[in-house]
């Protein structure tokens, strides 16, 4: 007898068929109930903030706020989290054309004006200015310095330029800083690559860097919280998601104990026991399914629930392919993980954010198999970064039963993007 099981593919379910005696588990964003009204929530949260004073009692008439938000890669419901908090800036005598948003891409591609409207909202880019981080632009970056460990801190000029700085992002767990979220929406969100670029490679440093995601202590993750301390990020707003898109948690306040308050919850939702390790994952790496820059995150997580030198079939969309803004990427997607590390040292990979998720790539690659069902990758491209091609999902199910038997011990991830398989 098989089950009948669904996975998010770019905006749509699509079935997966397994027999039951193959199934070991399945996870999916637990369901906690969402908001009742999420626009009182959010007042709430502003006027009653985790260890910071009201953001009323911390603007008045006059100030250049600058809130940043997270780009078009992640679901932070944007256009419902804003204009509570502009309500309440206003409320305290900001004037919404003393506001701007500032879209903190990091080194992501520059969102079009018609993605801005939809990720925002038409009223929103009518009420108040919205601009990309142009990191790209040296003449838009400011260096401040540097960290205590000597990462060279660079950030956008008009929020260096600010009065006050907001945070608005989402907290979900991520292989390079533990959680998003948080002091992460200054560093990658508004730096320059090479800021971000050092910042991400203290994280993969170390062989056994798979276990960050899910620790929001880890080494990279603070020396963001020290650039945004730099930068001046004097308060956050953060949500936590169901699977279903709907807020069920806000925390507002300080950067990092309201951050971390967040984490709480988010672990709830995201963080999921399994019975034992499965031979083969299937994966779905919405909700970071935009290029293959975001799905490896989800080939990331899945190691957790998977026995070494098992196989991952990952299923996503990519529609921007492998990554708009990282050509090296597809250049060493192919090469194993001692060589990626080497030509870090000797400095043959000059993209210094691609080195770092190049090593997270690799190591995934040195201990399982993946096999990529993407229309967005055309064969050529899987094969650079070292995977298998398959058509569709059954063409891929008939690639492992040929591999491993019909005894094979298979993993469901739904939401592989998010998601953190946790063996208890």
């Amino acid at each position: 007898m098989r089950k009948r099981l669904t996975l998010r593919y770019k905006d749509k379910e699509i079935e997966v068929k397994i027999p039951l005696g193959n199934l070991m588990y399945v996870i999916k964003p637990e369901d906690l109930p969402g908001l009742e009204n999420e626009q009182k929530s959010i007042k709430h949260s502003l006027e009653n903030p985790i260890g910071s004073a009201p953001l009323s009692q911390q603007v008045k008439k006059g100030m250049k706020v600058v809130i940043m938000a997270d780009d078009i890669t992640r679901p932070t419901p944007r256009e419902r989290i804003l204009p509570a908090l502009l309500d309440g800036l206003n409320e305290s005598g900001i004037l919404d054309r003393d506001i701007t948003v500032l879209i903190a891409l990091g080194t992501h591609r520059y969102m079009s004006k018609e993605e801005i409207e939809h990720c925002f909202g038409k009223r929103l880019t009518e009420r108040v200015t919205i601009l990309n981080h142009e990191w790209k632009a040296k003449a838009n970056l400011v260096y401040l310095g540097s960290t205590p460990r000597g990462i060279p801190v660079s950030i956008n000029k008009i929020a260096h330029e600010a009065d006050y700085l907001i945070g608005v992002g989402s907290i979900v767990p991520h292989s390079l800083a533990g959680y998003g979220g948080g002091a992460k929406i200054v560093q990658p969100g508004i730096c320059s690559w090479e800021t971000t670029g050092k910042t991400h490679l203290l994280a993969v440093e170390r062989n056994d860097f798979l276990e960050v995601a899910g620790n929001p202590e880890n080494e990279a993750r603070l020396e963001m919280e020290e650039v945004a301390r730099i930068a001046g990020l004097n308060f956050i707003v953060n949500v936590v998601l169901n699977g279903k898109g709907r807020i069920v948690k806000v925390v507002s306040g300080d950067p990092v104990k309201a951050h971390r308050e967040g984490v709480k919850v988010a672990r709830k939702v995201y963080e999921q026991k399994i019975p034992e390790l499965a031979d083969v994952i299937i994966a779905s790496a919405y909700p970071a399914n935009i290029d293959y820059w975001q799905g490896a995150k989800a080939l990331s997580y899945a190691q957790h629930g998977l026995r070494e030198k098992g196989t991952v079939i990952l299923l996503a969309s990519f529609p921007d392919g492998i990554s708009p803004t990282h050509s090296e990427f597809e250049k060493y997607g192919d090469r194993p993980y001692e060589e990626i590390k080497r030509l870090i040292k000797e400095n043959k990979i000059q993209d210094l954010v691609c080195a770092s998720i190049l090593v997270c790539h690799a190591l995934v690659r040195d201990r399982c198999e993946v096999i990529c069902v993407s229309e967005g990758l055309s064969i050529e491209q899987k094969e650079r970064l070292g995977f298998r091609h398959a058509d569709s999902l059954d063409e891929a199910w008939e690639m492992v039963l040929s591999k491993y038997g019909k005894g094979v011990k298979i993993g469901l991830i739904d939401h592989g993007g998010d998601m953190l398989p946790r063996p208890g």
